[in-house]
């Protein structure tokens, strides 16, 4: 049994050895990388390279921020044309069409009824 020893607070004396990793093997669900991890953590460009990979995510930027997420799906090489001009299509509709069809739906059958409803009154010598 191998104990550490402990000087004054609870921090080792001694680094604990960890067993080397391992390489993927054959038949393993690990993925491949084909270059191999940088140990700086990262950077803009490695984030925007994650990002533009990944579809989910490219996804949820659609959901979150509408329009502003447009560059990222073009230039997203997972994406095949037809899902980029299908998005596109989608963005402009939900945020250019969809908006007036709804403002117009609404000033039909909630706001005129009401001005009508103002005027019948006023015509009838008031509302009170």
């Amino acid at each position: 049994m191998n104990h550490v020893t402990y000087e004054g607070d609870l921090v080792p004396a001694a680094p604990i050895a960890c067993p080397p990793a391992a390489a993927p093997r054959s038949g393993e669900l690990l993925p491949q990388e084909s270059q191999p991890r940088t140990t700086n953590g990262g950077g803009i460009k490695e984030a925007f390279e994650f990002t533009i990979r990944t579809p989910a995510l490219l996804f949820v930027l659609w959901l979150t921020f509408g329009p502003l997420s447009l560059p990222l799906i073009i230039v997203s090489p997972k994406l095949g044309v037809f899902s980029k001009v299908m998005i596109t299509t989608a963005t402009l509709f939900l945020t250019i069409v969809l908006p007036i069809a709804l403002t117009i739906y609404f000033s039909h059958f909630a706001v005129l009824p009401a001005l009508d409803a103002i005027r019948d009154a006023n015509a009838r010598g008031g509302a009170i």
